[in-house]
């Protein structure tokens, strides 16, 4: 493996140098796929008639036919390889006589890495007023108005709103609740020093008091 030069970020069409799991085993040059990537960052690239998993090493040499250099496909939904393990890898393949692409395949052989991300589908609500309002329906639109935008699937939307799936149902056929794909599992939302508390109840406050003398009192 020999160094690339090191940029940190790369934008849709910019020239990237990547090493892949299979041969062969050296730096190919790709285009940064839509949405840009990172030195380090997990990438889908195709390779010959192959999808494979590859890492963005640095900025792309651009010593080949620009007209065959290939777009990469996607990020993978994964942490990009910091640059300790890009220069352990980089090391222990110089060390061991061991092909590059061995290297890396050995550090990449999470389970499902390479999968694209599980979907879902949730509800929000849409613009429309749905045709004949019942209080079963007032109540599954007034649960998607508290939750201020965030989106429920349709059984914990029914739940929530303590109605059958088929209220549910027949406001999506309407136009009143909308319904679309999601990646199931989605990254945790920045923690907001600034958010305001709750207000407690009774119970709560005595509860939070019983807390807090534990906490003093060690």
């Amino acid at each position: 493996m020999t160094d690339h030069p090191q940029h940190s970020v790369f934008n849709n069409g910019e020239l990237i140098a990547v090493l892949t799991i299979r041969p062969p085993d050296r730096f190919l040059d790709y285009l940064a796929p839509p949405g840009g990537c990172r030195t380090g960052s997990l990438i889908e690239v195709p390779l010959g008639p192959r999808k494979v998993l590859g890492v963005v090493w640095g900025a792309g040499r651009g010593d080949h036919d620009p007209s065959k250099i290939r777009a990469a496909i996607r990020v993978l939904d994964a942490a990009p390889m910091r640059a300790e393990m890009r220069a352990f890898l980089t090391r222990a393949s110089t060390y061991t006589l061991t092909p590059p692409g061995d290297m890396l395949r050995l550090a990449t052989r999470a389970p499902g890495l390479g999968d694209p991300p599980s979907m879902r589908k949730i509800c929000r609500l849409a613009e429309t007023a749905p045709e004949r309002l019942t209080d079963a329906r007032r109540r599954v639109l007034a649960v998607l108005r508290d939750h201020d935008g965030a989106g429920l699937t349709r059984r914990e939307l029914a739940g929530i709103a303590g109605v059958s799936d088929g209220v549910v149902r027949g406001l999506v056929a309407q136009g009143a609740v909308r319904e679309e794909q999601t990646p199931r599992d989605r990254p945790y939302p920045r923690l907001d020093p600034d958010h305001g508390g709750v207000t407690l109840n009774a119970d709560q406050y005595r509860a939070a008091d019983h807390l807090r003398a534990g906490v003093a009192g060690g």
